[in-house]
């Protein structure tokens, strides 16, 4: 049986939707080839989740110490104290990653897992990075010729004078969000001169940078997913998501359940599928991605305007209900993320990581002045 560890939660304002991915990936794992552990990250901190516990909800909305481990990691294994004076070793195959936001996405965790040599399903330490910082994501789309919004980063430097030169440069009509956050957190659309700058201070309770950017008009958002599978990538179908308002929030997203928020009524026209799919494709390959990823859009339904809006390395919900008129469902998902994790791991793992010269059996009996002098 492979082990997987099935990381969740975390230090961020995507904790709530990250438990629930979670839980939907843990009771997805196909139980004749995988052991799900539930790791659940919390205060900075690593839990193993009691197993008869671990996929019920309240576990986590009602924290008790006594239901969890608390674990650190070691080389491929997860170490805990058994007793005062014994520990308890469980050694892990891989990891399942569904942590949004936060140092679970951002390459953070990442970075610890392949310092300790354990085999991970998302997309690595610097792609992470730069998908997780909405101005470099919006920089390496220009790069690679896909179309994003007019933008613009500032800091809690700027003042209410600058904002206000800023806002008329943007037509007085912007968006306004935190730079580095996900799941519509502090976005906030903006179109009035007297609220441009209690925007940007309340997206900066969140973030040490807020983002300022063109609002597209006529708006249809639409959402598309892609993942690697068997070194082929596999593109999910367009998705339209259901809104209340100009633009789509976190509401609206996970919170809307009496129906108030509609889908909207667009047929996507052929050329702007396979333009969607076909971008989908090109960032996932351009960038180096890898895992489950998906992309979302905004378009200008009257200009015919497709524009990139941020790209999600560790979607909600694994993205798998994008997959579903594929004949993909979540056991298949997860079971392609552990896979390819794994193959990535071992390819990685064979190349060299050290060159061992005769530098250190030279400069065995300098002194550290001498050896000071030397670096310079």
């Amino acid at each position: 049986m492979i082990k997987v560890a099935v990381f969740f939660g975390g230090d961020s304002v995507e904790s709530d939707i990250s438990v629930i991915t979670g839980i939907g990936a843990l009771s997805s794992l196909d139980a004749s080839k995988y052991d799900g552990i539930a790791v659940y990250v919390r205060d900075n901190k690593f839990w193993v989740v009691e197993s008869r516990k671990a996929l019920s909800v309240s576990t986590y909305t009602k924290f008790n110490k006594s239901d969890f481990k608390e674990i650190y990691i070691s080389n491929k294994r997860f170490v805990y104290a058994k007793s005062k004076f014994k520990e308890k070793v469980i050694n892990i195959d891989v990891a399942l990653l569904c942590m949004h936001g936060g140092v679970g996405e951002n390459g953070g965790l990442q970075g610890v897992l392949e310092t300790f040599g354990i085999p991970y399903t998302s997309t690595d330490i610097a792609r992470s990075a730069i998908c997780m910082d909405k101005t470099l994501t919006h920089e390496n789309m220009t790069k690679i010729g896909v179309k994003n919004v007019n933008y613009k980063i500032i800091d809690d430097k700027v003042t209410e004078e600058q904002v206000g030169k800023i806002f008329e440069e943007f037509n007085c009509n912007v968006v306004v969000k935190p730079n580095s956050l996900g799941s519509s957190v502090g976005v906030q659309a903006v179109s009035d001169s007297k609220q441009i700058y209690k925007a940007i201070q309340n997206a900066l309770r969140y973030d040490k940078y807020a983002l300022i950017e063109q609002k597209v008009d006529n708006l249809i958002e639409f959402n598309c997913a892609a993942i690697l599978s068997n070194g082929e990538i596999l593109i999910s179908d367009v998705d339209i998501p259901v809104r209340s308002k100009e633009i789509l929030d976190f509401g609206d997203k996970y919170l809307i359940f009496d129906g108030k928020a509609k889908q909207g009524k667009f047929e996507i026209p052929t050329d702007l599928r396979k333009m969607i799919v076909k971008t989908t494709k090109l960032v996932y390959e351009q960038l180096g991605l890898f895992g489950v990823v998906r992309i979302d859009y905004l378009y200008d339904s009257v200009y015919n305007e497709l524009y990139l809006n941020e790209i999600n390395t560790i979607p909600g919900s694994l993205a798998y209900y994008l997959f579903a008129n594929g004949g993909l469902d979540l056991m298949d998902l997860t079971d392609m993320l552990i896979t390819e994790g794994i193959r990535r791991y071992k390819e990685n793992f064979a190349l060299i990581k050290r060159f061992d010269s005769s530098l250190l059996t030279l400069s065995e009996n300098s002194s550290p002045k001498l050896l000071q002098k030397f670096h310079k």
